[in-house]
């Protein structure tokens, strides 16, 4: 059973393997450059938690990412007790046993080679995913044929939520053809709202998976920034256009303490209802 640590005035610590399915963001640097990458996510999720920590360098123009072994890397939420990450391989640390609980600040914390980088990020409440609806979309030109889909939530009222949307296809993340799926709620606070998507469709005989992520502002600012530079692509298109990341000391890459809410629908079976 996963230990649950309550703030009444005890601190919850708790933490999310990043998904194998989940892109990797390239960074470009410039020539002389070396970066400190680190990608971090904490989620409401029972699964063991995972930092991926790595240093990104061009070398003859090519660029080149290698892990790096032997950070210390914790958690806590904040005032609270940090627990430290196992390196279970190069460059990925993972922890065991602990879940994260909305309503609370969570700090990172890794230090390597005496150089201490911190992030934190504000855990909001879940939001249900309340129903979904497709519509069939024709295609045109580069764009696919397929099943367009809608994901209807009930926005809390009187606070500011952000919101990213993922699809997986038969257990597999979905390809966002360059679109990074990101909501903010300051035109519909408050309301129901059905939340589409530009460019992905999906097939009548799909399995289809939608996850509803509710991140903080900054996150959102980071990957809003990060599809303005690239087009959603999750690659950087040069150094000085870097999202801004909430690590401290120079430190690339983000960290988020996200809810979600999940629904797996098979898509034949949901249109012929």
């Amino acid at each position: 059973m996963a230990n649950r640590l309550i703030y009444i005035p005890v601190f919850i610590l708790a933490f999310f393997v990043i998904s194998s399915c989940e892109k990797v963001i390239e960074f470009d640097l410039l020539e002389s450059e070396e970066a400190f990458v680190i990608e971090a996510i904490i989620t409401n999720s029972k699964q063991p938690f995972t930092v991926l920590v790595s240093k990104t360098s061009p070398y003859f123009g090519a660029k080149s990412n290698h892990p790096v072994s032997g950070a210390i890397v914790s958690v806590r939420a904040e005032k609270g007790k940090a627990k430290f990450f196992d390196e279970i391989e190069p460059g990925v640390y993972q922890l065991r046993g602990t879940i994260a609980s909305a309503g609370y600040w969570y700090i990172i914390d890794v230090e390597y080679d005496g150089v201490n980088y911190t992030a934190k990020s504000f855990m909001n409440e879940v939001v249900p995913i309340l129903d979904l609806s497709f519509s069939y979309f024709d295609g045109f030109g580069f764009f696919d044929s397929g099943y367009k889909v809608n994901t209807y939530i009930r926005d809390p009222a009187g606070t500011e939520n952000y919101y990213r949307l993922k699809y997986y296809v038969n257990s597999r993340i979905a390809d966002d053809k360059g679109e990074i799926a990101l909501y903010t709620d300051q035109l519909f606070n408050g309301k129901d709202i059905g939340l589409g998507q530009r460019s992905q469709v999906f097939q009548e005989t799909d399995t289809l998976t939608i996850e509803l992520q509710s991140i903080d502002k900054a996150v959102y600012n980071y990957f809003s920034m990060l599809e303005s530079i690239s087009g959603g692509s999750l690659q950087q298109t040069a150094s000085p256009a870097n999202p801004v990341s909430n690590f401290s000391n120079g430190a690339l890459g983000y960290f988020s303490a996200y809810t979600f809410d999940r629904k797996t629908v098979v898509i034949k079976d949901y249109i012929r209802k």
